[in-house]
């Protein structure tokens, strides 16, 4: 059947994934923003000290970006395989579908206020980089300058994943490592490839496909039940701690004191203590406190509305140059209060919607 692909046998869908809801999923999602609003608050007006000294020197909007990378990887790679286990193939056309439902309507509306501000004078952003955010290649096409459309090359990256990875698993079936270890190898000769511009191109690609990789390795390790031997060990305390180290690993970069400390490719190596960390989320007890943390109510709804309110905090948490008037809207704490404002209302009235027709797609 056309749109209909085969892959691997021998699966058997992991507890996680039964469940109607992914333990912890939604908690880490909130993780990962509050850490990207963090790392935005210090271009606003009247941001607090400790913030910037904050973002200086552990990089958590980094690893904000990292932790949601790796959620995809982990969640997407997880429902195609649920899919193939489930339903014996997976229907390609729906899994595009989904995701266009998914990700495309809050994007594009907010594509239309950037177009309203610019016709408004209110702002001037550059139609260039407003046209390369709407076909999702701002990770090729360098929209750094345009700070209203900047952060949509992570949303790029991953609509690019989105686009190529069930096509991966057509073409290599039974080979996709061969995808990890060219990814794996190019963030190795990272600095290497810098002087041919040609491979260094892919950089934003390539080097942010880490985490996506490494999230997507860990669902097909649950699903092949690799880690079964070795599930006691990963689910000692210890493991709690790997999301620390994900942040303490960048502060040798930045703080000068610590620089003897900086420890070679530290972005894979904090890729892996996020995966690490993940997977001891997801699979701990519920009396655990990193459980209890997590499946909060007040952190659950947060990671709910993490998308929205990574869309739209851009325009509150922006520096003052990008307008033409005085923009007041930027002031801490207003700011914030107007982000998850505007998300909240985005949530309810574009997203809520296009997630129910997105849910008779399964």
């Amino acid at each position: 059947m056309i749109g209909n692909v085969s892959l691997n046998r021998n699966l058997s869908t992991p507890r996680v994934f039964t469940q109607s809801a992914i333990p912890s999923l939604n908690g880490l999602r909130a993780v990962a923003i509050i850490f990207i609003v963090i790392s935005h608050i210090p271009f606003g007006i009247n941001s607090p000290l400790i913030v910037g000294a904050t973002n200086k020197y552990l990089m958590i909007g980094n690893i904000g970006l990292q932790l949601f990378f790796a959620i995809s990887g982990f969640l997407i790679t997880g429902l195609l395989l649920k899919e193939q286990t489930e339903k014996g193939n997976i229907n390609i056309k729906k899994f595009y579908l989904r995701r266009l439902i998914r990700i495309c309507p809050v994007y594009f509306v907010y594509l239309g206020i950037i177009l309203l501000i610019k016709a408004t004078h209110i702002s001037e952003p550059n139609y260039k980089d407003i046209s390369i955010a709407a076909l999702f290649i701002s990770d090729f096409g360098n929209v750094g300058n345009t700070w209203l459309v900047a952060h949509t090359w992570s949303l790029s990256v991953e609509q690019q994943f989105y686009l190529c990875w069930p096509i991966v698993f057509v073409v290599l079936p039974r080979k996709y490592f061969y995808l990890f270890a060219i990814i794996i190898i190019y963030d190795l000769l990272y600095f290497k490839l810098r002087f041919y511009p040609v491979l260094f191109v892919f950089h934003s690609l390539f080097i942010s496909a880490l985490p996506i990789i490494f999230g997507a390795f860990l669902s097909i390790a649950l699903y092949k039940d690799w880690l079964k031997k070795v599930h006691h060990i990963l689910m000692h305390p210890a493991f709690a701690l790997s999301f620390f180290l994900a942040i303490l690993i960048y502060l040798p970069r930045t703080y000068q004191p610590a620089s003897f400390l900086k420890i070679p490719y530290d972005y894979t190596i904090s890729c892996f203590f996020i995966v690490l960390f993940m997977n001891y989320a997801i699979h701990c007890d519920v009396k655990n406190i990193i459980y209890r943390l997590l499946n909060n109510r007040v952190i659950v709804y947060i990671g709910i509305l993490s998308y929205s309110i990574y869309i739209w905090q851009q325009i509150f948490l922006a520096p003052t140059y990008n307008f033409t008037v005085y923009p007041s809207w930027t002031i801490f704490p207003l700011n914030i209060v107007l982000a998850v404002a505007t998300a909240i209302i985005s949530y309810n009235l574009i997203e809520k919607p296009f997630l129910r027709l997105k849910a008779q797609l399964k």
